[in-house]
Parts: C-alpha cells; sequence; structure tokens
C-alpha cells in the first residue's frame, strides 16, 4: 500500500467521524429540546381546540358518502348490490377466476360497512367530546 492510499484513508477515516459526532451532537440536542413538544404542553393561555375537532365536518361527510355507495342498489357503482349482480353475471359467462375474485371484494366490502357505520357513530361521540373543548375564541 502506498502512502499517498493510506493518507487517503485516513482523512476518510477523520472525516466520517467528525460527521459521525456532528450526527450525534444534533441528535442529542434534539432529543434534549423535544421532551416539552412530546409532552403536549401548550403555552400559558392558550386553548384551542384538537385537530380532529376541526377535521369532523370533512370526515363526517366522507363516511356518509362511503356508506351511501356500499349501501346502494345495483346501479351505484361501487355497492354491494352491484358487486353480487357482477358475480350473478361472471357465473352467467362461465367466468370463475373473475367470480372467485369478485367473491373475495364482496367479503372484504361486506366487513367494510359495519366498520365503517362505527366509525360514524364514533365520530358522533367525538364531535360531543370537542364540543366540550374550550375555543380559541373563549379566552
Amino acid at each position: 500500500m502506498s502512502r499517498r492510499t493510506t493518507t487517503l484513508r485516513t482523512r476518510a477515516s477523520k472525516r466520517l467521524a467528525t460527521v459521525g459526532a456532528l450526527a450525534a451532537v444534533t441528535t442529542l440536542g434534539a432529543l434534549i429540546s423535544a421532551p416539552a413538544a412530546q409532552a403536549g404542553a401548550r403555552p400559558a393561555g392558550a386553548k384551542h381546540k384538537p385537530a380532529i375537532c376541526k377535521r369532523i365536518p370533512t370526515i363526517d361527510t366522507r363516511l356518509t358518502k362511503s356508506i351511501a355507495r356500499l349501501s346502494g342498489d345495483a346501479k351505484v357503482n361501487g355497492s354491494i348490490a352491484h358487486l353480487q349482480a357482477r358475480i350473478a353475471q361472471a357465473e352467467k359467462s362461465n367466468r370463475p377466476a373473475v367470480k372467485a375474485y369478485l367473491n373475495d371484494v364482496l367479503t372484504t366490502r361486506q366487513r367494510l360497512l359495519p366498520e365503517l357505520q362505527q366509525r360514524k357513530t364514533d365520530l358522533a361521540n367525538v364531535k360531543t367530546w370537542c364540543d366540550t373543548q374550550p375555543s380559541a375564541a373563549k379566552k
């Protein structure tokens, strides 16, 4: 090995050690300052509603649309009834692979509908909770 190769390796090692030390110091600084932010501490006098309270109308609209779509009749694309009609057509057309795939999709959607209805109920409970939280206007 030449002297130049050894020197380059030594320099690379020193650079790597320096970068590692800088990363460690930066991480340590972030960890020291982060506990206050992670603990959820708010400045004195700040009484803002949680972010979920602002998103409730949007979430409610999406849940309502999804439930309506899944509960729709055979003419509504994405509904359980529409999927059942497609399965019947696949069976009639002697397409077993398509029928098997659509049956799996049907099973998933049938499990999804009660879950979405439960989420809507839970969202109503969250809305009630949000209504009890102080807002920024009531300071």
